[in-house]
Order: C-alpha cells, then structure tokens, then sequence
C-alpha cells in the first residue's frame, strides 16, 4: 500500500516540513567533519535550527505492511535505548496508524512507499538511485553486481526539522542503517546535557562495498561466550558492518570427530549446533550474515595430530591435507556435511591459507611431476565439486594461488579470492589483479593488528587497512574482510574496536579515508564523548609499539613481555630498550590515569574500557620489567666490585631484595598482572585455553621467585665471608 502526500502529513507527523525550504544549507565535507559520524555519510547539507526530544515524541514505524513494522522494530529499539540512556525519556514506539500526532516526532519509513518518496522529492531531497564510487560499464555490473550501491539497497536518507525527523531506508536494511546515524547525531544541550537535539538537515547515504566485514579467529584459545558474541553483533551492526565470519579450524561439537571434540570433556574447545542457530538468528536481526570459516586444506594440525587421521596428513602430525588420498575428500565431505546446513548465509570460506607443507610429505612426486601450483590449485576445485550441492558461493584466502597467475583460470569463475596482508604498504594492487584479471571475483582482507601484542598495532593498522580497501574499490572488490587472529592465544577483543570500527568506516566511505578524521570521530562515534579523551588514550598506547620499534624491538609484543629477564638475551633487550622505557611507561601511565579519571565520560559502550586499561597496566609492567632487570643488573655489579665496603655491598643488595625490593616488586607486578588478565579474559571467554596463558604468568613469576630465593642466598654468603658469586653465575649481565 503506498501513502498520499495529504495522508503522510498525518502519519508521519510532519505537515511543517511542507512548506520549508532548502535554501540555507552548507556544503559536505566540513559538514560530515562537524557530525562526528562513522562511517562518514557521502552527502550532507545542514541548515540552521534543530529538533528537540521531548517527552511527547513519538517514534513511529511505517506500517505498510505487518512484515515492514516487524523487521523494522529492532531499530526503532536501539534508537529508543540510545534516547533513554543519554536522556532519561522512555519513548514509546508506535506504528503509523497510531492516533495521529501533529508534530514533534521520529518517523521510520520506506522509499519504496511512493507516498513518502515523492514527499521527499518535493522537499528538495533526490532519493533516485546513486552509482557508488564505482565506475563500471554495464558489462561489469551485470557480471559482479557492483556499483549499485544505492538507496534501493542498503542507502537510506534523513530528513530533520525543528518539526520533527524522518528516516528513510531503501530497504529495512537501509533503515537500520539510517537509524544508526540518527543515533550519533543525537546532541545533548544544556547544562544537564540529558536534553538530546537532531540538528536541521538533509543527509544521504549509502555504501560503496557492499560486504563489510570482520573475520574473528575463535580456534586459537579464547572462544567468546554466546552473550559476549551478541555483544559484538550488535556493536558492528551500529558501524554497518554486515558479514561476521568465524575461522573455526576445530571448535565446533562435531558429531562424528568425536576426539576433536570429545563429548566428556569439561568446557570443550566447541561451538554448538545449537549456538550457531541462535547467533544466525540474532545476527539477521541486525543485518549481519554469519560467514564460517572451516579450512578444507591447511591449518588442520588440531585434526591432524591424531593417528586416526595419519593417512590424510601431508607431513606426519603437520597442518596440511595430503591431496593424494581420496580419503581427504571423504573427510571434508564429512566435515562439512555437519556445519554448512548451520549456515544460511550465501558464503562459506574454506581457508586454504599457508600450505606450506604441501608438496613436502604425500604430495612430493605429484608436485614434482604437475608443479605445486596445479596440485594446489585442482585440490580447490574439488572443494567446489563437494560444495556443489549447497549452493555456496566458496571464499578461498588469496595467498598461495597468487604465486600462480598464469594458472588462476583452473579455478570455478564462482569462487572468490581473498587476498591478504597486514602490513602497511603504499599499494596492495599486486596481490588483487592477478584474481581480477583471471575473471575472479575479490574480498580484500586488511588486519587490525592485534595478534601477539600487548596492545595492537593501529598505527600500522590503519595505513593497512586504509590503502588495501582503498585498492579494493579501485578493483571493484565485492567487499572488505577486516581480520583479527589469536597467533599466540592471548589477545582480547575488546582491545580491538579502534581498528574493527575504521574498517567499518573505510569499506562504506568511497575511496582513500582519513585517519585523522576517524581519529577525531572517533570519542563521539564509539564512546558518546565530545572531547579526544579516549582517543588520546588510544594515542598514548600506540605509541608503545613506536618506541620499542624505535631501538629495533620490532613492537610491544607478548613475547618480549614473556622473555626470561636473566639471561644474557634479555639483559641485552633490557639495555636496548632502557632509552625509551621511560616514555613508554609514561604514555601508558597517562592512558591509565584518563581512564580511572574520565571513564564517566564513555556514554557508551563502556565495557570495553576494562581491556583498555589493562593494556596499559600490560605495557607499565613490561618497561617497570625492563627497567628493573637493568637496575638489578648494577646493582648486583656494584656490589659485586665493592665487596670490601660492607654498607656499600649491603645496600646494593637490599635495592635488590628487601622488604619492597626491585625482585620482589616485579613479582608482585606479574602476579598483579595475572589477576586482571583472568579478569578480562572471564568477561569475553570461556574458561577454555586460560590455563596456557596463567602458565606463562607462573612461569615468569616463578623465575622472579627463584632468583629471590638466590640472592638472598648470596647476601647469607656475604654475611658470613664477605664474598659474593660472580654476577654471571645468577643471571646479572651487565653490557
């Protein structure tokens, strides 16, 4: 059913807007800078005036049809959460055909209706298709369906006045999207700030890759409890994000892989059938397709290691597949038969990433005789002969076929490359042509940069995601899948959001996006926060990995932090890294004191400032480590060379060990630290892995503990006869 104009003035409440006119609206860019919203939206004209929450507002669903009003409630929820939590006002949701209000309400809409988008036209507000920043001949858009990203789509448009505010979607996706927006341009005034405002203009948006995306690695230690999951869906569908892929490896509760996942055990490393429905279900509501990765080739060690599976092994106990054995292919047909039916999706990602096995063990003659590159190329395509039957459209990683351009054609034109690399280059165009001139469809994939860091690397991070997404529009990629990987089992996600939100932003944005400009985005976009409290935070904690790379150590990384602090290689990092030690622990220090000062500040997604904060504690520990394995070192030394002066050589070793001395201070600070990582690894995570990161706490402590125990077992030796083992003997090295 469409809408006469002479009716929306009823329904949609907004009969003012009839007779205002455009004329005194600014032009886009520092517009879009002024709203502080991401992703930036590509057209935006404000005017003077703006529209006032109160009360009496109502927000208003669109109901022409039963279907609309249910898909579209989910929004209308978050924007009545967003208004209560910031203001206080609980406003009531109601559908169009409520009794008529004659001003001051929100108003959700389709531009299908004819009714509202002719009303809309009138205003002055083009709501006719849009070509995104793809320039394609109809040869393309036919072949990849690009370039249509318009606001038929997932394009949405918004209306405000002082009269009231209408969003309007090209679809319910569309809508949710606009809803989204509304939410980040949603203003406090006054001194309470609890007032909310909507400032006058017209705003037109839509997405310039149509998949927008995340792959989170949940097979290498933390699995993510189910809430903590929907915590993540709803959080990336507020920045438009509309495909979550899970690399799983191992951790699903196979039926018939019963040692994979045995049955017995207690908190087993598993994703239920019964879970994965539920997320599926939940993240629809939301606009988000669930992607699973389930590798069909390499990166199956947690499969492989057993002997039941020794015939399907490359190399004995290794990673990869041996496509030698027509048993492979029984195996994946197994594997697969129980996961793909879980996942309604359109894609599923077989991995096939880093084989570097193949061709090494089984494979050796066959390689020798075809050349690796068909013989991993052909393994391929009877992946997509097994996956005939379900109708997916097969995501590979792009990083072995690329060495084969001239044998790319073997693959199905069906498949899609995802090309990968995460560190930050001036131009990613030769890992994405060979695909697209071989006819391939490509999902690029930057990295946010949090794998085996204590805090990750956004810094490079960005650079890589800005310019590989950037590649991928000029390519005509169908989309971007922002990665984020657990290498060593340690990383949290909650540390990650800077780095998941710009991808959201660059793969929506058209083009090369600015940092600067997500940076200064950024506090208000994700955290309701006026200033550049926490982006600063963000700053201080970056600069870590500027610092240690500075003097050579690469980044802050976990294993510097886990590396034995006596023996002759750490006294060497330890003297490598003392120049910047102090900035370092001085920036963290600043990041934590913001945070216990100005978390008040955060009005919205709070929680992750936990993760945040242990960062930085994370980082102050590691300088206070390497600043105290110097400081231990000279003073050992110097007791050591002073041996004759009794107070000299006493009070040396007292700064070492003593009640408060730099051995026993360091311990405590690892203990510490063990406490707050099993505190923010229970808030997103099952119990499952935790204990192979508590063991290097113990570990690490236990060495700090043990060499108490040895000094002051030297100090006993000096009080009786007045000498001390050499500094080398106890692990002191001094350069």
């Amino acid at each position: 059913m469409t809408i006469t104009n002479k009716k929306l003035t009823k329904i949609l409440s907004l009969p003012c807007l009839l007779c205002l006119t455009l004329a005194p609206f600014a032009q886009v860019n520092d517009s879009v800078r002024a709203l502080k919203v991401l992703p930036a939206p590509k057209d935006v004209r404000i005017s003077t005036g703006r529209f006032v929450i109160k009360p009496s507002t109502i927000i208003l669903i669109s109901n022409n049809d039963s279907n609309n009003n249910n898909e579209d409630h989910t929004a209308a929820e978050m924007l009545q959460k967003e208004i209560y939590e910031r203001s206080g006002l609980k406003l009531s949701i109601e559908t169009a055909t409520a009794a008529p209000k004659t001003t001051g309400n929100i108003s959700l809409g389709r531009l299908s209706d004819r009714g509202l988008r002719a009303y809309l036209e009138s205003q002055g507000v083009e709501t006719k298709e849009q070509s995104g920043n793809h320039e394609l001949d109809k040869r393309d858009l036919d072949k990849h369906d690009l370039g249509k990203h318009d606001l038929d789509k997932q394009g949405y448009v918004i209306r405000a006045t002082d009269a009231g505010v209408i969003v309007a979607g090209g679809s319910a996706q569309g809508l949710f999207y606009g809803v989204q927006t509304l939410r980040q341009l949603l203003r406090p005034e006054g001194a309470s700030a609890k007032v909310l405002t909507v400032p006058s203009l017209v705003l037109r948006d839509w997405p310039s890759m149509e998949w927008r995306g995340v792959s989170d690695d949940i097979s290498r230690g933390p699995i993510p409890k189910l809430d903590y999951l929907k915590m993540q869906i709803r959080t990336l569908s507020e920045y438009k994000i509309n495909l979550l892929g899970f690399n799983m490896e191992h951790v699903f509760d196979f039926a018939n892989q019963s040692l994979v996942s045995p049955k017995d055990a207690p908190d087993r490393p598993a994703l239920t059938p019964a879970e994965i429905k539920e997320l599926v279900s939940y993240a629809a509501k939301y606009y988000i397709t669930i992607l699973p990765e389930q590798q069909a080739f390499g990166h199956l060690h947690q499969f492989l290691k057993y002997e039941k599976y020794s015939d399907l092994a490359e190399t004995p106990h290794g990673h990869v597949l041996t496509p030698t054995n027509p048993k492979t292919y029984d195996f994946i047909r197994q594997v697969y038969g129980e996961i793909v039916p879980l996942f309604p999706g359109q894609f599923f990602h077989i991995g096939s990433d880093e084989t570097f096995e193949l061709g090494l063990g089984q494979t050796k003659a066959l390689a020798a005789q075809q050349g690796l590159g068909r013989v991993y190329l052909e393994h391929l395509q009877k992946v997509f002969e097994i996956m005939k039957p379900y109708h997916k459209q097969l995501m590979f990683w792009g990083d072995i076929a690329v060495k084969y351009p001239e044998l790319l054609t073997i693959l199905p034109k069906d498949m899609i490359a995802v090309p990968w690399d995460y560190d930050p280059k001036p131009s990613y165009e030769s890992i994405i042509t060979p695909y697209t001139n071989a006819g391939l469809r490509v999902v690029v994939a930057p990295g946010a940069g949090d794998w085996r860091v204590i805090w990750p690397d956004f810094e490079s991070a960005f650079v890589n995601i800005r310019n590989f997404v950037r590649d991928g529009q000029k390519h005509h990629a169908l989309g971007a899948l922002n990665t984020t990987w657990n290498d060593d089992g340690e990383s949290l996600v909650d540390m990650t959001w800077p780095g998941l939100v710009f991808g959201a932003a660059a793969s929506w944005q058209p083009g090369e996006s600015s940092i600067d400009d997500f940076k200064n985005s950024y506090d208000w976009a994700f955290y309701r926060n006026d200033d550049r409290t926490f982006a600063d935070i963000i700053d201080n904690l970056d600069r870590s990995h500027t610092l240690l790379a500075g003097v050579k150590l690469d980044n802050a990384s976990h294993e510097l932090f886990w590396s034995d602090p006596f023996s002759e290689a750490g006294a060497h990092t330890a003297d490598q890294a003392l120049l910047i030690t102090h900035e370092l622990r001085n920036s963290a220090e600043q990041a934590a004191e913001s945070l216990l000062l100005h978390r008040s500040k955060a009005r919205l997604h709070a929680e992750t400032l936990d993760d945040i904060f242990l960062a930085a504690w994370h980082l102050d520990t590691l300088g206070l480590k390497i600043q105290f394995t110097s400081e231990i070192s000279r003073y050992y030394a110097d007791a050591f060379q002073n041996q004759t002066d009794n107070a000299r050589a006493q009070g040396d070793l007292d700064e070492i060990v003593d009640i408060n001395g730099r051995l026993q201070s360091l311990r405590d600070a690892i203990t510490q630290m063990r406490k707050m990582y099993i505190d923010g690894w229970s808030r997103e995570n099952h119990s499952y892995w935790i204990d192979n990161v508590l063991v290097r706490y113990d570990n690490l402590a236990l060495e700090v503990q043990a060499k108490i125990v040895a000094v002051q077992a030297a100090q006993r030796q000096y009080w009786t006869n007045k000498t001390l083992p050499p500094p080398e003997q106890l692990g002191f090295f001094l350069k």
